[in-house]
């Protein structure tokens, strides 16, 4: 038996919700968001897909077994970068983890900037570091995948890094050379992969809210996948959560450090670490 919390209904946080739901991840739902006419639509839209148990209780999130928290603003067309949410989504992060104090599964970070948060929950919110892992990896990984098959590369894409501008696309697993001219044509393409979504439709939904339920999936079997976390001297890097492979369980997660970077892509990802590591001492 799962019980899957969504901390923030809105498009991610519900989608994600009602996948876990219909697809049978999860056997009990809590829902939470500020906004309570919201809160109770969406409860009702998801009751009405699935006969599931919902509660809109904040204290049952307690034992909950997963929370994803993605409350807080997004990204629009005027929000350049995830980074720029930084300074409005911190309060919000802050009076998450009072109300979250006491809660024993796994805390699912989405929040952006992602990776900056997901350090703030597990180094600063009173939570067990293991509970703790930031989302993005699957994704941006994906949004890599999708670019190199328009390219006739028919493999699948790995990305380390940030969660936003700095994040890593590693060609060097590839088994084709690709050079970097080319690797920074497409690292700038993925930069902006999700813009077009975001004027298009206001925002991203499925692709988000599909790999939040993956990632969970992954959590129970114990799978290796990319995903942010405290990298604690891995890769040598210090002061900040970043995205990284590693192998999550429910009780913690082990950092792969065997993986061979190219010298672009080391220097990307040291990159990437210095950005977040100031963005992370300001929680």
């Amino acid at each position: 038996m799962v019980k899957v919390a969504a901390f923030g209904m809105g498009r991610i946080g519900g989608e994600a919700a009602y996948i876990s739901a219909v697809n049978g991840f999860a056997d009990e739902l809590v829902l939470y968001d500020i906004m309570p006419e919201f809160l109770h639509a969406q409860k009702l839209d998801i009751m009405h897909a699935k006969d599931i148990p919902v509660s809109t209780r904040i204290e049952d999130m307690k034992d909950a077994d997963y929370c994803i928290f993605s409350a807080g603003y997004s990204r629009s067309p005027n929000v350049k970068t995830r980074a720029d949410l930084f300074d409005k989504n911190l309060p919000i992060a802050r009076e998450a983890a009072e109300l979250l104090k006491g809660f024993s599964g796994k805390l699912i970070v989405i929040t952006n900037p992602m990776d900056v948060f997901t350090w703030y929950f597990a180094k600063h919110s009173g939570l067990d570091e293991g509970q703790v892992v930031g989302f993005g990896g699957l994704l941006d990984s994906r949004r890599f995948t999708v670019a190199l098959n328009s390219m006739g590369i028919q493999e699948e894409g790995m990305v380390l890094g940030e969660h936003g501008e700095n994040q890593v696309p590693i060609f060097s697993k590839l088994s084709v050379d690709v050079p970097e001219a080319v690797r920074e044509e497409v690292l700038l393409g993925l930069r902006g992969s999700s813009m077009p979504v975001i004027k298009g439709k206001g925002g991203t939904v499925f692709g988000p809210a599909y790999h939040i339920v993956s990632m969970m999936q992954k959590i129970e079997k114990g799978e290796e996948f990319i995903c942010s976390l405290p990298a604690n001297g891995a890769y040598g890097i210090e002061g900040c959560s970043i995205g990284l492979p590693a192998k999550v369980t429910r009780d913690g997660a082990k950092i792969n450090e065997n993986l061979k970077l190219d010298d672009w892509e080391s220097a990307k990802l040291n990159a990437a670490a210095e950005f977040l590591s100031g963005l992370c001492r300001r929680v």
